[in-house]
């Protein structure tokens, strides 16, 4: 039986269990219910990479399998260096044991290397490293740049916007700007976004807005990108050396820092969110009671969807009575990050109206608009 339609057949008995008596057509439907329920971010082929292995190798296939394995642990461990670690450096000398796939381009400069991301992230269990898994928060940025001279500009998806027009002058800044951000998101695995700067977005956020770090209308602004993270930040060009100040909106939190080149304050962003929603070491018990699960479909979604998250192992229902389902979870790592990934998703959400949440359990609801 393969691991989906164990997974369905765990669904359908779950239903029975709570819903006795109804009808079976009603159970194969839910049974039947899909696995692509909405989530949060989750980052492409997290243990795919592509690399260039160093040319003067004599076995280019090691070289690149060695690379790509010190490149999929800064992205799953959020140690930028793995080789100053040395429990990090058993696992890529040992690289071979866990890869999936190679393939080597035609010119063999570039090669793509799959991993097997169970016997990884085994591995890294056994040693106490951290694993941060797919599920990853969607960050929405907010660049403004400002080249002196009157050149002032906003980066967006399409290019850099002045406040009434294309900045031409700014034109090949902002490419490299889009390039590194696109280098650093690649490889620290995460999901970036610009905003289109179309009417919509003009109308609400100004380059003074940005850059005043008037954070209201940005945060306005935002909204229609259903992102879980905001990044503003304020790149002054010098030729003498450039200055970055960079703002992070997470919920009620704002975090801050400045440093002298765009990487370096991405770069703060992924250690921050690694800190954040990695796990380490075996697992733990979690309890969660879910309202608001009144139908076939209302069920089916919860439960596909938490089926689906790499933070937990296994989830089995405990109990249901008037659309309270109460399950038992196996999360790796503690509650507090399993709770940091949950509020990532477009599904569940904390339940704050009652009283204070008591240790390893959480009190959710399904989210408002998620069954769409």
């Amino acid at each position: 039986m393969t691991g989906s339609t164990t997974a369905r057949a765990a669904r359908a008995r779950a239903a029975r269990r709570i819903l006795e008596g109804a009808a079976l057509a009603w159970l194969v439907a839910l049974a039947l219910v899909g696995a692509g329920t909405a989530r949060g971010a989750v980052f492409p082929d997290l243990y795919t990479l592509t690399v260039t292995p160093d040319p003067e190798a004599t076995d280019t296939r090691q070289a690149a399998i060695d690379l790509a394995m010190r490149r999929l642990l800064v992205r799953i461990t959020g140690v930028r260096d793995p080789d100053s670690d040395p429990a990090l450096r058993t696992l890529i000398e040992d690289a071979s044991r866990y890869v999936a796939s190679v393939a080597l381009g035609i010119d063999r400069e570039r090669a793509r290397v799959e991993f097997y991301p169970a016997q990884v992230e085994r591995a890294l269990g056994a040693l106490q490293r951290p694993v941060w898994g797919p599920e990853r928060p969607l960050t929405l940025l907010w660049i403004a740049v400002d080249g002196g001279d009157g050149e002032r500009a906003l980066l967006g998806a399409d290019g850099a916007h002045g406040d009434f027009g294309p900045a031409i002058g700014l034109a090949e800044e902002a490419a490299a700007i889009r390039a590194e951000i696109d280098r650093v998101a690649d490889e620290r695995g995460l999901p970036l976004a610009l905003p289109l700067l179309d009417l919509e977005d003009l109308a609400g956020v100004t380059f003074a807005d940005v850059w005043g770090g008037f954070v209201e209308p940005v945060r306005a602004a935002s909204s229609r990108y259903g992102a879980d993270a905001i990044l503003i930040g304020r790149v002054r060009l010098n030729p003498f050396g450039n200055s970055v100040q960079w703002t992070l909106l997470r919920g009620d939190e704002r975090r801050s820092f400045a440093g002298t080149d765009v990487a370096e304050g991405l770069h703060w962003v992924a250690d921050t969110f690694a800190r954040d929603f990695s796990v380490i070491g075996g697992a733990s018990t979690v309890r969660l009671v879910v309202r608001g699960v009144t139908s076939f479909a209302d069920y089916g979604r919860v439960m596909s969807y938490l089926e689906s998250l790499s933070a937990l192992q296994s989830v089995d229902v405990e109990a249901y009575e008037n659309g309270l389902l109460s399950l038992r979870a196996s999360a790796r790592g503690d509650v507090d990050v399993l709770e940091r990934v949950l509020g990532l998703g477009r599904v569940l959400e904390l339940d704050r109206s009652g009283s204070q949440r008591t240790d390893n359990t959480l009190v959710l609801r399904i989210a408002r608009g998620s069954e769409r």
